[in-house]
């Protein structure tokens, strides 16, 4: 053999093994994005990239490989059994979770001499793991929530069925619908869970807020205020909280509350719709007093109560009322002046009722009341003062009108035997009503008793 080839091939090995390590280099970079040795005593003598998540790499070598964790536990670094895919999260200016495989190293004699492992990093497929999860713990308790109510016909059970999933859904102690009026006082209109009143005094500086506002109660109570978007008077705000102590709402809980906000401002709305639809079919649309159909309804359910107690004393008192020269004020003056008496009198009417009593417009110029409890006597006292009020506030509305409006109103008092109809009371006050037109107008006349013959 040439002498000189030991030479040549000695002269190479720096070049071959150079060339191997950057292979090796390549490879650990293409597989990972963190490779890392210790020696026995758990300090790193080897460490790579020159830079782990903004830390020098150069700068940690001798330092205990603890260094590198941003929580103490779990702790890979005191493993001496092969691993693979220990998750950790790692310090730096960004910590990043790592997926970390090692493998202990042992010396001639065999005994433990450190550790050599790779990482790789998986921070960006954590957070979006999470990120799906969330969203989709969300979808499930939204769609609880959504199913929870639908099963609800009536606006106010749709509202409570919202409260109540609250707090399965959110952990939420209570929840509360609020009504807030123009001078920042606070009412609740409806509420799961205990009463909202307590935390009323911390939420003033949230109030004034449009998009979801989170504070803590007096006690310490997480809690949650959503507004309705709709700025009319009076505003509504989804009031929620969790117990003292417990966690605040966070950004999933956020989400979800807004659902559930919406459903609710939407229950709201119709709930108040319903209530609007239910009072313009109840009521007159002139004078607002009740319609025809209400105040029979109204007033045999009265009936009904009072026959089922057998009280043998005689009570309730039905008085049937006619505006006196109403056809000559609309014939000469006009409809508009019509229309302003009759306002007039359903003004006069629920002024001199008592909230217990049914007042109605039965139609035209005719009116009804039906006076709880009142013996003939009271019902009398009530149909003179009627027309004395009559007398002094009904002139005034058409001056140039010459004929008086005033009332003629017949009586009819309740029988002692129960049998009385809605029906059979207004035909007996309305008997009695023109016999009063009959005797001069602005008047009463008490109908016989059906008894008397």
């Amino acid at each position: 053999m040439d002498s000189a080839a030991p030479l040549t091939l000695l002269a190479g090995l720096p070049g071959a093994f150079l060339e191997s390590r950057q292979r090796w280099q390549d490879f650990a970079s293409l597989a990972a994005d963190l490779a890392f040795e210790t020696d026995a005593a758990g300090r790193l003598t080897f460490l790579w990239p020159e830079r782990v998540l903004g830390q020098e790499a150069a700068a940690l070598l001798g330092e205990p490989a603890q260094r590198l964790l941003l929580h103490p536990e779990p702790d890979p670094f005191v493993t001496r059994q092969p691993m693979r895919g220990v998750q950790a999260w790692l310090a730096g200016a960004e910590p990043g979770c790592f997926n970390l495989s090692l493998v202990p190293l042992a010396d001639t004699a065999g005994r433990f001499a450190g550790l050599r492992g790779v990482g790789r990093e998986v921070t960006s497929e954590l957070r979006e793991t999470e990120a799906q999860a969330a969203t989709l713990r969300r979808a499930k308790a939204l769609e609880t929530l959504v199913r929870r109510v639908r099963r609800q016909v009536l606006a106010p059970r749709m509202l409570t069925s919202t409260l109540e999933a609250l707090g399965p859904a959110l952990g939420c102690f209570s929840a509360a619908v609020l009504e807030i009026g123009a001078n920042g006082q606070i009412r609740t209109l409806h509420r799961h869970g205990a009463e909202p009143t307590p935390l009323f005094a911390v939420l003033a500086p949230l109030l004034e807020a449009t998009a979801p506002a989170f504070g803590t109660g007096p006690a310490g109570e997480p809690l949650a205020l959503l507004p309705h978007l709709h700025r009319t008077m009076p505003r509504h705000a989804l009031l929620a909280w969790r117990q003292a102590g417990a966690r605040p709402f966070d950004k999933d809980d956020e989400h979800l509350l807004a659902a559930a906000a919406d459903l609710l401002f939407v229950a709201l709305g119709n709930q108040v719709l319903q209530q609007e639809l239910e009072l313009q079919a109840r009521t007159d649309g002139l004078t607002g007093l009740l319609n025809r159909r209400a105040f029979l309804e109204d007033l045999n359910r009265r009936l009904d109560r009072l026959a089922m107690s057998r009280d043998a004393v005689e009570r309730g008192a039905l008085l049937f009322l006619d505006l006196d020269n109403f056809k000559p004020l609309n014939d000469r003056m006009g409809h508009e002046a019509g229309d302003s008496a009759l306002v007039a009198v359903g003004r006069l009417l629920r002024d001199i009722v008592r909230p217990t009593d049914l007042i109605a417009r039965l139609g035209g110029d005719e009116f009804a009341a039906w006076l709880e409890d009142a013996d003939s006597a009271a019902a009398i006292m009530r149909a003179e003062a009627i027309c004395r009020t009559a007398l002094t506030v009904l002139p005034r509305l058409v001056p140039s009108f010459a004929l008086p409006l005033t009332f003629s109103i017949g009586i009819a008092m309740r029988t002692v035997d129960g049998s009385d109809t809605p029906d059979s009371l207004i035909a007996r006050a309305d008997t009695a009503m023109y016999a009063a037109k009959r005797h001069g107008r602005n008047g009463w006349r008490l109908a016989p008793r059906t008894t008397e013959g």
